[in-house]
């Protein structure tokens, strides 16, 4: 009887581990797919704690008006990646001086050196991006970030005020939240399970999930055709990006905790602190973070734009160039609460 049962439990045991195997495969041939036909990489860039993958555009030198060139610094959201800040805003900012966009530490095609927990907090990603922006000759950006990428851009200015032009967020969380997390980033961070969810399932189940989960983020407005090739955001789907971005995702409201409470003291950021969000955001709110941050720092800019979504660089793309060009001719923020439509 014995005999029997470990024969029947090997034999499980077996179709177990074909189907794991096949599973695996399949997985593998997904994301392969996926990943074949996205836009070309770009460069890379060692940092302390990280390599950086990057995009570059160089100024447009074809606009007479622009005496000094300035750099802009993009950063992106959680899920996304460099491709998706060039995609929005490269083109418009160009003509006015140069362009770096980042895949931030272990996300995209960049990786860390670190672990990622460490780099979980949105000043330690800051510091590794002004590294390699110094690095590569530039000093004093205009730092441009969207959701968690404004949230770095905030940390920018809080840990690096004196050493930028402006920070221009984006639909940033500045203030902790609370209530449950996305069900996918605790099962991706879940030892042992983690690794057989991010390797047998996620790309399948992902590439069902690129175009609803990014017509969400735009809601109410729509995304741009092709948007979900040409931001490359099939990227995420990437087991160790997609782990990386849920230990970021699942901590970052521990790290807003503990910066929130220096909003009021951050040197160098006097007059160069610009928010812009949508008044529809449907994933991160303005009036429970913009707001408060507004309470705390009279002298910040908060542009409230009318009907705007959460993918507001791309469907506003026009307008938040526009405002970066009006502040850096200004040479300031016009500090309060402001709003803007979109013209008919």
């Amino acid at each position: 009887m014995s005999g029997l049962i470990v024969k029947i439990l090997v034999s499980v045991s077996a179709v177990i581990l074909v189907l794991g195997v096949g599973l695996w495969l399949h997985d593998i041939r997904v994301r392969s797919q996926l990943l074949s036909v996205l836009p070309p990489q770009g460069n890379f860039i060692e940092t302390d704690n990280a390599t950086l993958h990057y995009l570059r555009r160089d100024w447009d030198k074809s606009d007479k008006k622009s005496k000094n060139q300035p750099v802009f610094v993009l950063i992106h959201g959680s899920s996304a990646n460099a491709q998706d800040m060039m995609l929005a805003l490269g083109e418009s900012l160009s003509p006015h001086g140069t362009v770096l966009a980042f895949d931030r530490p272990g996300i995209g095609r960049s990786l860390n050196k670190i672990d990622n927990l460490e780099m979980s907090d949105p000043r330690k990603q800051a510091r590794e991006i002004h590294q390699a922006v110094r690095a590569l000759g530039f000093e004093q950006p205009v730092v441009i970030g969207q959701s968690w990428g404004g949230s770095v851009a905030l940390a920018y200015a809080h840990s690096l005020g004196s050493e930028i032009t402006g920070s221009i967020m984006l639909a940033p969380p500045i203030i902790p939240w609370y209530g449950p997390d996305f069900w996918a980033y605790r099962l991706a961070t879940t030892p042992i399970i983690g690794t057989i969810f991010t390797h047998i399932t996620l790309g399948k189940y992902g590439a069902t999930q690129l175009d609803s989960g990014a017509a969400g983020a735009a809601h109410p407005e729509v995304t741009p055709d092709g948007y979900v090739r040409n931001s490359a955001l099939a990227l995420i789907l990437q087991p160790n990006a997609f782990i990386t971005n849920a230990v970021y995702a699942l901590n970052l409201r521990h790290h807003l905790a503990d910066m929130q409470t220096t909003y009021e003291d951050m040197p160098g950021t006097q007059g160069k602190l610009m928010i812009l969000h949508g008044d529809s955001d449907p994933t991160v709110s303005i009036n429970y973070n913009a707001m408060p941050f507004l309470a705390k720092r009279p002298d910040v800019e908060l542009i409230e734009l009318a009907g705007a979504g959460h993918l507001l660089h791309h469907t506003w793309k026009a307008e938040i160039t526009a405002q970066v060009l009006r502040f850096l001719k200004d040479g300031k923020v016009t500090s309060g609460k402001h709003q803007l439509a979109k013209a008919q």
